[in-house]
């Protein structure tokens, strides 16, 4: 026998009463600004396709027999070898282009979790106290802004002695973190002035409790649309650096080292199984990042929100 009291009128209508003026969520927010804009969902979907293809596809290729050259089996096509033909060592394109886009994605994401830790932590710190702390944490900055990234990205790869991915890795990080961290500081400042901060010192809330909790909360939804950006133009830097000559060191799978690849006339020409496959797979990464990306920052922006 069923002993639960029948729910009356009126507790069906405070129910409903406070579901609806219930204050979403940021992460509601977001999804619901992402089913609204079709290409914004379409792209979600893609791209998680994409990275679950690419990483379990990659854990499955034997990298001893992928990396292991066959003469007779040289440059040919997918009409003569079949799936996506093979490269200038024999080895089975497929296979490479697994094992070169799990690199480049992983080091991508690798370098935008390091910047987005560093370029926030600073942010938070230099627009919370203000002052001369920020003055010289943004005098610093400013510095580093001047200094073309390109160039000095190339003179320390060229420089370093026994030159590594965990070299290339530390440099991205050194070299890119300044824009988020102005971005940031601007946002902190904003939320510094507001009056639940002035009420928390009043109450003699501790400043580190305030940062982390009463203000942190307010900037992530900006941070969370800085990762995802900064992680596209990772992915097209770390590309764009080694197909000059000046990324992930000779004999790394990447996507940029397929590509380049198409420096040879010859590959150019006649051998477009080798590098069109990494330049589309690039183009559509970005492509889904961004379209994603601009779905959360209408999110985070109401005036922007359809």
């Amino acid at each position: 026998m069923n002993n639960t009291p029948a729910m009356s009128d009126r507790d069906l209508s405070d129910k409903e009463y406070l579901k609806l003026n219930r204050i979403p969520s940021m992460w509601e927010i977001m999804w619901r600004e992402i089913k609204r804009d079709k290409f914004a969902l379409i792209t979600l979907f893609v791209f998680i396709a994409l990275m679950a293809v690419t990483f379990i596809g990659a854990q499955l290729v034997d990298q001893d027999i992928a990396n292991r050259i066959t003469i007779p089996h040289r440059d040919l096509s997918p009409s003569e070898w079949g799936r996506l033909g093979t490269d200038d060592g024999g080895r089975d394109m497929i296979e490479i282009m697994l094992l070169s886009a799990r690199n480049s994605i992983a080091i991508a994401f690798i370098v935008t979790i390091a910047i987005t830790i560093i370029a926030n932590f600073t942010g938070l710190v230099a627009g919370f106290y203000a002052g001369y702390l920020d003055l010289i944490i943004m005098r610093i900055i400013d510095f580093f802004v001047m200094i073309p990234t390109l160039m000095v990205i190339i003179l320390l790869v060229s420089i370093l002695p026994n030159y590594d991915i965990q070299h290339f890795i530390l440099i991205m990080i050194a070299m890119n973190w300044f824009a988020g961290a102005r971005g940031t500081r601007a946002r902190v400042l904003q939320e510094g002035a507001k009056d639940y901060v002035f009420a928390s010192k009043t109450l003699g809330t501790p400043n580190f409790t305030i940062m982390i909790r009463k203000i942190f909360p307010n900037v992530v939804s900006f941070i969370m649309v800085g990762f995802i950006l900064s992680m596209a133009g990772n992915i097209g830097m770390e590309t764009g650096l080694t197909v000059i000559g000046y990324g992930l060191p000779f004999g790394t799978p990447s996507i940029g080292r397929l590509i380049s690849l198409a420096m040879n006339p010859i590959v150019l020409r006649s051998r477009w199984w080798q590098w069109v496959p990494a330049a589309g797979y690039i183009l559509l990464v970005s492509l889904c990042i961004y379209g994603v990306g601009f779905a959360i920052s209408r999110a985070v922006n109401p005036r922007q929100r359809r």
